[in-house]
């Protein structure tokens, strides 16, 4: 087997950025592959998405053209972990097949969500706020209101993103499922399945890693997540050839 392509999808208002230190970071078999919904990095232009359905068929036609055809994995952080489950399903209903692997990271499993639709339109004050409290926004960019006009359009895109997402009665995967989370991510681990409640998305093997830090571990962390995504993905291949034999 050549690369294994690595689909990265970003937390809500991230870019590509999120994972330019991935490639040195993790080994050469492994390729990443950064996938961003339009409004921010090299898609700045573009105008945001507020629907699943658009969303979800952005990220597949992103990663068809991405990668060759064969196997792949996918990482996702916060709503990049629910976009990367919907990405899943949606390249097995292209004929492309399951990943090999699948990891979902800092994010509130589909049964434990919460709707939250005012997000597009509720006062900047309030947005402000919450943004304050999950702790991932440069102090720099929250003090420059240009910036923050800028950006405030893709934050409430993802947010509403991240609110009005709704778990599908559906078959489960079979890929090995690894799902990570912070040490000090109270508010993922003070709602009840918001960990557990990934174990309902796949009947192949699920792994929990816990990772010192807060919500934004991926940035804090980098060099450690990157690391146990490799072990994860041998894993998971280790697991792969196993079925064969």
């Amino acid at each position: 087997m050549g690369k294994l392509p690595l689909f990265l999808l970003p937390y809500a208002g991230g870019s590509e950025h999120i994972y330019a230190r991935w490639k040195a970071l993790l080994p050469e078999w492994i390729e990443p592959y950064p996938l961003i919904l339009p409004g921010r990095g090299r898609r700045m232009g573009e105008k945001p998405l507020t629907e699943w359905s658009s969303a979800i068929a952005d990220t597949v036609q992103a990663a068809l053209r991405s990668a060759p055809r064969g196997p792949y994995a996918i990482f996702g952080h916060s709503l990049g972990g629910v976009l990367a489950l919907e990405l899943a399903h949606a390249l097995v209903e292209c004929g492309r097949g399951e990943p090999v692997w699948l990891g979902v990271s800092a994010a509130t499993s589909p049964v434990a969500r919460e709707e939250k639709t005012h997000w597009l339109d509720c006062p900047e004050g309030e947005f402000r706020e919450r943004l304050i409290e999950l702790n991932g926004t440069p102090k720099e960019l929250l003090d420059s209101q240009e910036l923050m006009d800028i950006m405030m359009p893709v934050l409430r895109a993802d947010f509403h993103l991240s609110g009005t997402y709704r778990g599908v009665d559906r078959e489960p995967l079979t890929c090995p499922l690894s799902v990570f989370d912070g040490t000090e991510d109270t508010e993922l681990h003070e709602k009840p399945d918001a960990i557990a409640g990934w174990d309902r998305e796949t009947i192949g093997p699920v792994r929990h890693l816990t990772i010192e830090g807060g919500h934004f571990y991926i940035n804090s962390h980098a060099a450690r997540l990157a690391e146990l995504v490799r072990r994860e993905i041998d894993h998971a291949l280790t697991y792969a050839n196993a079925r064969v034999c």
